[in-house]
């Protein structure tokens, strides 16, 4: 009881904290998430939004962060040793390919949750600014006895979280509030754990599908409340009954939370969609008014000359009679009013461009909009772009970060248990740890200038190159062609062991001098060949070849070799 209510009692106090965000959270959700968990009572109420544009940019927005972040069906991040002296070390970077290929594997299984999670992850950083995964640890098996798959994801929507975070920033307490049946509570934490009230509804097949609410509560605070000697204990608490239905714990912090732009002092931060939401907003009102002005120049209101004692017919071919005076003049005139639909498009189009613009839409189009471009000049856009759109997505990349390393550390627990296979550790490696890095796209971006440098460098080289050739001396073209393949993210199973270079090449010298060596000999054999009909002339002549080849001719020798 005593534990229950501490974590009821820390979740209102976040609670309390969190309330500033609140309520601009909901006004972004009725413009641009009326699905979403945020208007729980209105849910579907699309009464405030008069554009699906902003709807469209959102979408735009989550998938371009995916395709720049996590693309699916690529190595989007390898592994490698925090000591720059493996680095280079072949058995090490075989290893660690592999060790990467098993957590893609991992990842992508069939109810991972991976791929659906991300998506809604990426929806909740453009619309709310704030994103929440979780990545459990699964050591259970399928209702069937089926194998799952060692590591599920979910993500967390961020009106259920509530957050607290160290005094660098970081977050290290999560408390949850969420909804189950009494079905799925039954599930999750069986009958043994419940209390008893909800025991005697077991049998009541009505009210299974009642939802309680939950306290899912993961404190550092609560070490000392909890059995769990975990550095990460978990409780969940049935709220307003008091009661645990479980105690557990975690190695690692299984939450990962980001925001886009962090606010000072706060667990939570800003996104595209609220500071795009007083555009939003002038958005609706623009097309609600251009629509009322196209429908007045369209369908304008009408003044007569008396009251009209019958509906006027305003149909095709309709006959409206004792509607002309005798001098042909019209009893009834449409009230035009003057409006300009025309003018309020081109307004609406601006103001369209504004809200794309705070959804990064202007600058997913640089590498668009001119596809003739050489290389060069699509590297350097390559580097503008990460200038530009870096800073914000460096800080998913941190919380992707914890997410790997959280992935790998349970699989090598579940490879020491015995429930799955990983290749061994090499020697080198026993007892050194493991750091990350990315290939995705986004990575790739925030490399463009070192590309581009090197680039510049051989241009300008090859140029002085032509009036001292000896300038190439200085590059070091084996060292630059692997740095570019490491910059353009080429996998380095691809690339031949520099050791193996060196043998191949010292194999190619040797094999060139055996080859010269039979050619000279060839030749000499050739040339013995040719001569050997002079020097048998020469000895039945009597003359001595050796003399001849010395400078020495016997006293008439010139005459006798002559007759």
């Amino acid at each position: 009881m005593e534990l229950a209510e501490k974590v009821i009692n820390r979740q209102s106090a976040l609670q309390q904290e969190r309330q500033k965000f609140e309520k601009i959270w909901k006004e972004t959700a009725e413009r641009l998430d009326p699905f979403g968990s945020i208007l729980e009572g209105k849910m579907g109420d699309m009464s405030k939004m008069y554009s699906s544009r902003p709807l469209q940019d959102l979408a735009r927005f989550a998938a371009a962060i995916e395709s720049l972040l996590i693309p699916r069906g690529s190595i989007w991040h390898g592994l490698m040793p925090m000591d720059d002296e493996l680095k280079e070390n072949d058995e090490v970077q075989a290893w660690a390919e592999a060790r990467a290929k098993k957590l893609f594997s991992v990842r992508y299984m069939a109810q991972s949750g991976f791929v659906a999670n991300t998506q809604r992850m990426f929806r909740s950083l453009g619309c709310y600014g704030n994103q929440v995964l979780m990545t459990e640890e699964v050591l259970s098996r399928g209702p069937g006895g089926e194998d799952l798959p060692p590591i599920r994801y979910r993500m967390i929507p961020i009106i259920e979280c509530f957050l607290a975070t160290t005094a660098w920033g970081q977050v290290d307490t999560f408390y949850r509030v969420y909804k189950l049946t009494l079905r799925q509570i039954i599930q999750e934490f069986g009958t043994e754990n419940l209390p008893e009230f909800l025991r005697m509804r077991m049998d009541r097949p009505d009210q299974l599908e009642e939802k309680f609410e939950l306290i899912h509560a993961i404190d550092p605070a609560l070490a000392n409340d909890t059995t769990t000697q975990l550095p990460w204990p978990s409780v969940h608490v049935l709220k307003g009954h008091n009661h645990v239905l479980r105690q557990s714990g975690y190695y690692e912090l299984p939450i990962h939370a980001s925001s886009f732009v962090e606010s000072d002092g706060q667990a939570y931060g800003w996104g595209p969609g609220m500071m795009a939401l007083p555009d939003i907003k002038q958005l609706n009102i623009m097309n609600k008014t251009t629509i009322a002005a196209a429908e007045q120049a369209v369908s304008p209101a009408f003044a007569t000359v008396q009251k009209l004692k019958r509906r006027l017919n305003l149909s095709a071919n309709a006959i409206n009679p004792d509607l002309v005076t005798d001098d042909g003049r019209l009893k009834i005139q449409p009230i035009v009013t003057g409006a300009r639909p025309d003018i309020g498009e081109q307004l609406i189009a601006k103001k369209q461009m504004d809200i794309s613009a705070n959804f990064y839409g202007d600058l997913w189009q640089i590498l668009v909009n001119k596809p003739d471009m050489t290389a060069y000049e699509a590297a350097l856009r390559a580097q503008e772009k990460n200038e530009l759109i870096g800073p914000p997505f460096a800080k998913q990349e941190e919380m992707l970060a914890s997410m790997v390393m959280r992935e790998n550390a349970i699989l090598e627990r579940q490879a020491a248990d015995g429930i799955i296979d990983l290749p061994p550790r090499p020697e080198a490696l026993q007892g050194r740890k493991l750091s990350l890095k990315f290939t995705s796209p986004m990575a790739k971006l925030r490399r463009a200038a070192e590309d581009v440098g090197i680039q510049r460098t051989l241009e300008t080289a090859a140029q002085q190159a032509q009036f001292d050739p000896t300038i190439m001396d200085n590059f070091d073209h084996d060292k630059i062609i692997r740095a570019r393949a490491d910059i353009n993210g080429m996998p380095a199973d691809l690339m031949r062991p520099a050791e193996e270079v060196q043998a191949s090449r010292q194999a190619k010298i040797e094999a060139e001098q055996q080859q010269a060596l039979a050619a000279q000999q060839a030749q000499e054999v050739d040339t013995a060949g040719k001569a050997l009909p002079i020097m048998e002339a020469l000895g039945a002549a009597g003359i001595d070849p050796n003399q001849i080849a010395g400078g020495q001719i016997a006293e008439g020798g010139e005459e006798q070799f002559n007759a």
